[in-house]
C-alpha cells in the first residue's frame, strides 16, 4: 500500500516518460558495456557527453537524468546523478548548448479561419473543427483535451462549462473548470462546433474525442496526444501554412497570445489555462505585433 501512494506521487504521463528514457539508458549501458542499475557517476557523465554530442537537447536529457534518479531511487540504491562529477558535466552542457525551450509558433484567429475552410465534410472534419476551436479557446493542453469526457461538458446560456478532473498542475485532482463563450463568428465558434460534433457523433458518455477509422466509424476510446498534433498539422498543412513549427501545442499557445494582444489581463488568461506561474504565462505570449507599440519608442529621443 505504501509503495501504491509513493507511486502516486507522480502522474501516470511522468512515468511512462521515465519509463522510455530509462530503457534507453540501459540500452546504452548494454552497448557500451556498462551496469545500468546501480550505474556508475563515470557511466553516466559518458552517458550525458554521448548524448549531449549526438544531438540531444538539455531539456530531453534533464528528463533521463530524473528517470535515471527515479529507478536508483526505487531500487534502493544511491543515485549517480548526486555525485559531483554528474553535476559538473550537466552545468557545462546547459552551459554550452543552452536551456531556452524549443518553442511552438502560436497559431491566430486568421490562422483558425483558414484552416476551418480547409477541413473536409463528414464526421472527421467535424470532429476536427471541434477540437481544435475548442483546444484553443479554452487553452488546453493536449492531454487535457482528450482526457475531456461528456459528463465533464455542462452547456449554459453563455456558452459551455468545462471540468477537468486533472491537469499538468494540478495532480492533486482539486479539478478546474474553463468557461468557453460563444463566438461572434459561426465558422469559427467552439460552442457551436461542439454542438455539431456531439449531434453527429450522437456521443452521450464517454471520451469527447475519439478516433475515427478508414470506414468512417467511430472509436470508444478516447483519442491520444499524438493523434491532437498530427490533427493540428494535418489541418494546418491543408490550409496552407508551415506546419514544422506548429503542433499541439500551437492551440494553447495561440490562447494565450491572442489574448494578451486582445487586452486580457494575465489574472484572466491564468484562470483559463490554469497557469500558476505568471512567467511561465509570459513566455508562452510570443506577440507578432511586438513593434507596434515598444517601450523604446516612449523614451522621448
Amino acid at each position: 500500500m505504501a509503495e501504491d501512494f509513493a507511486s502516486a506521487s507522480r502522474a501516470d504521463s511522468t512515468l511512462n516518460t521515465y519509463v522510455k528514457h530509462w530503457n534507453g539508458f540501459r540500452e546504452w549501458c548494454t552497448e557500451h558495456d556498462c551496469n545500468a542499475l546501480p550505474a556508475s557517476a563515470q557511466t553516466l557523465v559518458f552517458f550525458l557527453a554521448a548524448r549531449a554530442e549526438g544531438g540531444v537537447r538539455p531539456s530531453t536529457l534533464s528528463v533521463c537524468i530524473a528517470a535515471i534518479a527515479y529507478e536508483h531511487e526505487r531500487a534502493g540504491h544511491p543515485s549517480p546523478t548526486d555525485d559531483r562529477n554528474v553535476k559538473k558535466t550537466w552545468r557545462g552542457i546547459r552551459r554550452r548548448l543552452g536551456t531556452a525551450p524549443k518553442k511552438k509558433e502560436p497559431l491566430s484567429p486568421g490562422d483558425l479561419q483558414r484552416m476551418m475552410e480547409a477541413l473536409p465534410e463528414g464526421l472527421t472534419g467535424v470532429r476536427d473543427r471541434a477540437l481544435i476551436l475548442l483546444g484553443f479557446a479554452g487553452g488546453f493542453r493536449r492531454s487535457e483535451l482528450v482526457a475531456l469526457q461528456h459528463a465533464h461538458l455542462r452547456f449554459v446560456s453563455q456558452g459551455v462549462e468545462t471540468f477537468l478532473e486533472r491537469s499538468k498542475t494540478d495532480q492533486e485532482q482539486q479539478g478546474h473548470v474553463k468557461m468557453i463563450a460563444y463566438g461572434s463568428d459561426p465558422a469559427t465558434c467552439p460552442v457551436r462546433a461542439m454542438t455539431d460534433w456531439l449531434d453527429l457523433s450522437g456521443i452521450v458518455t464517454g471520451p469527447v474525442f475519439r478516433p475515427i477509422n478508414r470506414h468512417g466509424q467511430l472509436g470508444q476510446r478516447a483519442l491520444t496526444g499524438h493523434a491532437v498534433a498530427v490533427i493540428v498539422k494535418r489541418a494546418a498543412a491543408e490550409a496552407g501554412l508551415p506546419t514544422p513549427e506548429l503542433s499541439g501545442h500551437s492551440l494553447r499557445a495561440g490562447f494565450v497570445t491572442t489574448a494578451a494582444s486582445g487586452g486580457a489581463d494575465y489574472t484572466s488568461i491564468m484562470d483559463q489555462t490554469g497557469h500558476k506561474s505568471l512567467n511561465t504565462v509570459h513566455g508562452y505570449n510570443r506577440r507578432k505585433d511586438k513593434w507596434k507599440k515598444p517601450a523604446s519608442a516612449k523614451l522621448g529621443l
